[in-house]
């Protein structure tokens, strides 16, 4: 997730997912300092209390194959002072066939509550052969909010089965 911060920009190698709104690369804007967990940045995603959120996604370098396994890691953390979107919120991480389509729910974090970098670990096995990564920023109540979840440190996803 290293880039150079700014508001409403994309990191490289990422494509927005959710229509008209884009993810931060922080820290820097909105109120939030809290430090990388690795490195320089990091990605900041909302969600509003109209129900919308931000999403990114990416081409994955090699296919994800139907049945095998994969793991992958990343940090997770909440910012306390988001410019009014401070409520804490849930990742949900997504593969997918064809770019922009969500077809498998791989991980759902639990809701992000601490300013501490979290580190987690997912393993996974593809329903069918995906091309594409998504990450997508989920508020798991009734009522919509306005919240925020930050990512860093994204590690794979590789085989399990090939060193």
């Amino acid at each position: 997730m290293e880039d150079k911060p700014a508001d409403a920009t994309m990191p490289s190698g990422w494509f927005s997912m959710s229509r008209g709104t884009t993810p931060d690369i922080l820290p820097g804007y909105w109120g939030v300092y809290t430090e990388a967990e690795d490195g320089d940045t990091y990605v900041g995603l909302i969600t509003r209390s109209d129900g919308s959120q931000e999403s990114i996604g990416q081409r994955l370098e090699s296919e994800l194959e139907k049945g095998s396994c994969y793991n992958m890691e990343l940090y997770l953390a909440h910012s306390d002072n988001y410019s009014g979107y401070n409520a804490p919120i849930q990742l949900r991480i997504w593969i997918g066939s064809k770019k922009g389509k969500k077809e498998q729910l791989i991980f759902t974090s639990p809701i992000m509550r601490s300013e501490d970098w979290t580190r987690f670990a997912i393993d996974f096995y593809p329903e069918k052969s995906m091309h594409y990564l998504i990450l997508e920023a989920y508020n798991p109540g009734k009522k919509n909010v306005q919240g925020n979840i930050l990512i860093d440190n994204i590690l794979g996803p590789k085989n399990c089965n090939r060193v």
